[in-house]
């Protein structure tokens, strides 16, 4: 199972840590450069990432821009009591989803399979993050002013194959949070930091693709004094339970999972990412969906392709368990 990343090799996180990708560097650069750039990136996860908050509310309202004009609106809230459990409520068109995460035990119920805008919300949330990878070789640092704040940004490449990819991040100059991420095609710019405990978070966000808007998000985070309600994490009415955390666990290993085959339109690349779950039953894959496609004529292919990969399924504490996962189908020359 491939993880997803974005067009460029800076890892992202939205909450978790980054997750470190292996690669070598491809060309020279300023040891002193690439110092100053990796420690900006540290400032930007360390005053924003809320891994060390306790209890907090969190409101967000979204909204989804569709090619054709039209807008939908979801919402979320969380209820957090930090590592003992959280509260999570999402409603997005005809998808309302309770989750609750009490303990070792998650209890949910949902109306319908989880849509990818509210896959796609929820790794933005509270702020999009990450790291440099070795393959990202850094150019230059120069001050500019982002989105009306004083800001250092950041100017590095990144190689696919023959393409060459200038990138940039800039990041407040003051406060050290991240302003505005440009990998590839993608823009998301977040403004309006608020306050919280000793972080600085975004109450508005913006993600642009190839320059049309596709996402926004307004947020609040506000910090709960005193006790918990301890009702706040019951189970949801008609909720099904398991456990979610894996005390001894294997990750689920690949043994059928073929690509399509090439075409004779050259050796660029194609990404699909299907969204599925690997069934801890038998391995296979169901309930597959789109992520992501730059192309949708790929799309039904991808969908069948994926349908039929075999796993060595999940091992969670000692039992074989299904995982949702996102699976990168590669299209060469087509």
């Amino acid at each position: 199972m491939a993880i997803t990343t974005r067009s460029a090799r800076l890892v992202l996180v939205a909450i978790l840590a980054a997750i470190p990708v292996c690669g070598t560097r491809l060309q020279a650069e300023d040891v002193k450069l690439r110092e100053q750039a990796v420690h900006l990136m540290e400032v930007a996860n360390a005053v924003s990432l809320p891994g060390g908050l306790r209890n907090y509310e969190h409101v967000v309202t979204f909204r989804v821009h569709e090619s054709d004009g039209t807008v939908k609106e979801g919402t979320f809230t969380r209820v957090s009591a930090g590592a003992a459990g959280h509260r999570d409520e999402i409603t997005f068109g005809e998808y309302h989803a309770v989750i609750v995460f009490s303990g070792d035990r998650l209890s949910q119920t949902q109306t319908t399979i989880v849509p990818p805008e509210v896959r796609e919300l929820r790794k933005r949330l509270p702020i999009q993050l990450g790291r440099f990878d070795k393959e990202d070789v850094i150019r230059s640092i120069h001050d500019a002013n982002v989105l009306g704040r004083a800001a250092k940004c950041i100017n590095f490449d990144t190689h696919f194959g023959a393409t060459l990819q200038a990138n940039q991040l800039c990041v407040d100059s003051e406060r050290g949070a991240l302003l505005r991420w440009q990998v590839g095609d993608e823009v998301i710019e977040n403004a309006d930091f608020f306050p919280i405990a000793n972080l600085w978070e975004p109450a508005h966000i913006r993600r642009f693709v190839g320059g049309a808007l596709q996402f926004e998000i307004d947020q609040s985070m506000t910090a709960i004094e005193g006790a918990m309600d301890p009702n706040v994490f019951l189970p949801p009415s008609q909720h099904r339970d398991k456990t979610y955390q894996c005390r001894t666990s294997r990750r689920p290993v690949g043994v059928f999972t073929p690509m399509p085959p090439a075409g004779d339109a050259g050796t660029d690349t194609i990404d699909v990412i299907v969204h599925g779950r690997i069934r801890g039953s038998d391995g296979k894959v169901d309930q597959v969906q789109i992520q992501s496609s730059p192309r949708s004529d790929l799309n039904a292919e991808a969908l069948t392709l994926v349908s039929t990969w075999k796993f060595l399924a999940l091992v969670c504490n000692d039992a074989p368990a299904t995982v949702d996962g996102d699976f990168v189908v590669h299209f060469q020359g087509r």
